[in-house]
Parts: C-alpha cells; structure tokens; sequence
C-alpha cells in the first residue's frame, strides 16, 4: 500500500471515530446539541477530562468508557501509521529523485520537453511513440506526478535555470523543445540551451507571431506559432484539400501505415558514395527519397537520380513503416546515436 493511501486510512479512521462518538453522544443524551456532542467527543478521545456535563447519565457513561477503550487503540494505531506513511513518503521521494537523477545521467542524445501544457503534451507523445529518450521539465507539480506515474522522466523545476537544464542533460542531448506558455521563458531557455550546448537542436514555440524573429536570433533553429500554423493549415485545408489530406495522412502515422520520415546515413553505411539510383532504396524498398539534407545544412529539394549520397547525410524519405525500418537498418549499420528509431504503439 503506498504512503499517500496509508495516510489517507490514517485519518479517516480518526475521523471515523468522531463521527461515531459525536452521533453515540446526541443519541445518548438527548438534551445536548451536536456541538456539544462534538465537544464531548474530542475531550473523550484526547483524556483532557474537563469534567461530565450535566445531562450525563449511566449509559452515556458506558458509552463514553467504550470510546475511550476504542479512541486510545485507533487514535494511537492511526498517528503511527500516519507517521510511519508521511516518512516512507519522503524516503521514496529521495531515493526516487536519486534514481532520476542517475538515469538522466545515463542518458546521451536525449531530448528535452521544458512544459508539458497542451503543445507540450503532444510532443512528448509523439516523442514517446518514435521510442527515443526524453526528459520532461515542468513546474506544475500536478502535471509532474501525473508524468511520472505514466513512467516519464521528469524535473520539477524552473526551464529557464541553467542548473535545471544541465540536470536534464542539456549538455549532452540532442534536441530541446521549448514549449512553455511564455515568449519570455522560451527566449530565454533558448539563449541558456544554445549557450549550453552549440550543437543541441532547438525547437521554440511562439505564442505572439513577432517573437519569431527574436528567438530564431536566439539561437533557436526552428520557431512554431500554434496561432499561425493552426491558420495557415486550415487555408490549406480549404485551398488545396488533396495536398492537405495527403501531408495529413503521411504525418498521423496512427492512421495509416504510411509515413514521412528522415533517416540519416551512418559512417558506415553502404549508400555512402553511391549515387541514389545504384542504392536500390525505391526499387528494393518501396521507398521515395522526396529531399536529401546536407551536413552543412544545405537542402536538395527533389533529388535527381545521379544524386551522391554522402556521409551524415539526412534523407527525408516517403514509405511504408516497414520499408522506413529495414531502410534505417541499411543506413545505420551500426546502430549511431543519430539513428531514427521506429515504434508504433
């Protein structure tokens, strides 16, 4: 039985008891009020001894020796108990935020969620289905318990605290979403992580459409503004439907086993130095090759068959979940820290 329930027993024992001497104390003596039978009571269960009131008879007196009895066992059984849950409360706690802490320190190539409201909650979703690791920070401890009873990683704290981030393993993850309600706060969970970590992906939200351009000049790398992409989709929706309902269906991987992924070439992989067409990827595998991102950032939109892949090269590539898998596989032989990991739960 956990801590909290044995507590919760604890006092509702004690709370028993009173509700059963005050309702045995009006019945008994008719002539008294309920507080006074309250009253009664408490100065019963406590052995203060303040004296018998007037209207005290014989049976009110076996009653009041029974509570005593009754009241000295379940007072004394309920204190220790409750006593005994709120220290195995603070023991669990300790030694569960020791183990957090060691398995975050484990932890290389991670990502970070820092607020898990409603945008927050969908990317740690998203991010637990694609089976990588993540350490949520939040600062709203009833969104923490509830993260943690689901088996997240989670700091109770500030984001925007440089001891925060580092707890997190800023300085050693891969990715950070700044997802918290306020512009400000992700301003400056921005500049901290980018200070932290210079190569970390960092991924900002923007609840005003004009903090954009100043976390971007933050050091964030892309900026999303619920606001505008929720327009922008709509637009779409109603402007160009079949586009719409394409892009939908290859990104709500749930919904259908089609998707849109990016797979990244590993040192050894034996696409490197290959032209696209001698790679076998759509024939063999099914799978289309829609953009190939270069190491230094560079994006080829619709690569030509000619195309040469290169190491560190990050395909964006269209296929079955089956396809993508055996395709990662073949493009991380050796299982890097920068393979795409695919889960469906």
């Amino acid at each position: 039985m956990s801590p909290k329930r044995k507590f919760q027993l604890a006092l509702s024992a004690i709370a028993g008891l009173i509700g059963f001497g005050t309702i045995g104390f009006k019945v008994i003596l008719a002539g008294i009020g309920w507080f006074d039978a309250f009253y009664f009571t408490l100065i019963t269960l406590t052995t203060i001894g303040y004296g018998e009131p007037k209207e005290m008879t014989e049976g009110a007196r076996y009653f009041a020796a029974l509570l005593i009895i009754l009241g000295v066992g379940t007072i004394g059984y309920a204190l220790s108990v409750a006593v005994q849950a709120v220290v195995e409360s603070e023991l669990l706690s300790t030694f569960g935020r020791r183990k957090m802490y060691k398995d975050i320190n484990k932890l290389e190539g991670h990502y970070i969620v820092c607020g898990a409201g409603r945008v927050g909650a969908g990317v740690i979703r998203d991010i637990g289905r694609s089976g990588h690791d993540l350490v949520v920070i939040e600062g709203d401890e009833t969104i923490a318990d509830r993260l943690l009873a689901q088996g997240q990683l989670v700091l109770m704290g500030d984001a925007t605290s440089e001891d925060v981030l580092k707890a997190a393993g800023i300085e050693r993850a891969r990715g950070i979403v700044c997802a918290v309600s306020s512009d400000p706060d992700n301003l400056y969970i921005t500049l901290t992580a980018r200070d932290l970590n210079k190569d970390v992906r960092i991924i900002s939200r923007a609840n005003d459409e004009a903090a954009v351009s100043r976390l971007l000049k933050a050091g964030a790398d892309k900026v999303v503004s619920p606001a505008l992409t929720g327009s922008t989709k709509m637009a779409q929706m109603l402007l160009r439907p079949a586009v719409a309902d394409f892009i939908e269906l290859a990104t709500m991987t749930e919904r259908l086993e089609l998707e849109i992924e990016q797979v990244e070439i590993g040192n050894q992989s034996p696409f490197i130095g290959r032209p696209l067409k001698g790679t076998g990827i759509r024939s063999e595998h099914g799978v289309i090759v829609i953009a190939i991102r270069r190491a230094t950032g560079a994006m080829i939109f619709n690569p030509s068959a000619e195309t040469i892949i290169e190491e560190r090269d990050a395909l964006v590539a269209l296929g079955s979940h089956a396809s993508l898998a055996t395709l990662e596989q073949m493009a991380n032989p050796g299982g890097s820290s920068g393979a795409i990991k695919h889960h469906r739960h």
